[in-house]
């Protein structure tokens, strides 16, 4: 049996790069939508850019699970 290592690394590291992406986004949306709330408990109009950022970014992230789940289901393809 051969193993092809180089491949294996690759895969590795793009699992790695995009899990690591996937929590950053997901963290860049958890931020704007605290900064919503803040502006809403000090009594401000809250961003329109926080929320549209947040929503963007959850958005993104819901659509990268999706893919996820259609490339590991084979009943999809």
């Amino acid at each position: 049996m051969h193993i092809n290592w180089s491949a294996l690394g690759e895969v590795a590291l793009v699992s790695l790069l995009f899990g690591v992406c996937l929590a950053v986004l997901f963290a860049f949306g958890v931020t704007a939508m605290s900064r919503r709330a803040v502006a809403i408990d000090e009594k401000r109009q809250p961003s329109f850019v926080d929320t549209g950022v947040a929503a963007l970014c959850f958005a993104a992230c819901l659509a990268a699970v999706l893919y996820g789940l259609y490339l590991i289901i084979p009943q999809f393809h």
